[in-house]
């Protein structure tokens, strides 16, 4: 498992190193690429905390990918979109990595990717589980 992480990782960072972005960059961008979120949202769902959001977040709108809209109804809340840009360099990202996995999963059996899932989520419940037994 983790030559696989490893493999998949290093594409990864081959994919986003030329847009000058890091893979939990891309993250955040893949994330918003549905529509408008919140900071909020996003820490929800990104392994990181609230204030690396907010970096995150600072260094996409510096970098013309991210754009900050604030809601005339509540001030206080920040909604973050993609630019042209920023929605064009997730999506190229995605779509490259989507022919990535097509290609690694090309003479694997449909009941063999099953298998492997279902591996995948017992390992991860069991990592769960020993998290909240800590």
């Amino acid at each position: 498992m983790a030559d696989l992480f490893t493999m998949l990782n290093a594409r990864m960072s081959d994919e986003v190193v030329p847009h000058a972005i890091t893979s939990m960059e891309y993250s955040l961008l893949w994330y918003c690429l549905e529509g408008e979120r919140t900071s909020t949202q996003l820490a929800r769902v990104l392994p990181v905390d609230g204030s690396r959001i907010s970096r995150m977040v600072t260094g996409l709108v510096d970098k013309g990918l991210l754009r900050r809209r604030r809601l005339r109804s509540d001030r206080r809340m920040v909604m973050l979109r993609l630019t042209d840009e920023g929605s064009e360099i997730a999506s190229l990202i995605y779509r490259n990595m989507q022919r990535h996995y097509v290609m690694l999963t090309e003479d694997i059996s449909a009941e063999d990717m099953r298998v492997f899932a279902s591996v995948c989520s017992r390992v991860l419940a069991n990592h769960a589980a020993d998290r909240q037994s800590e």
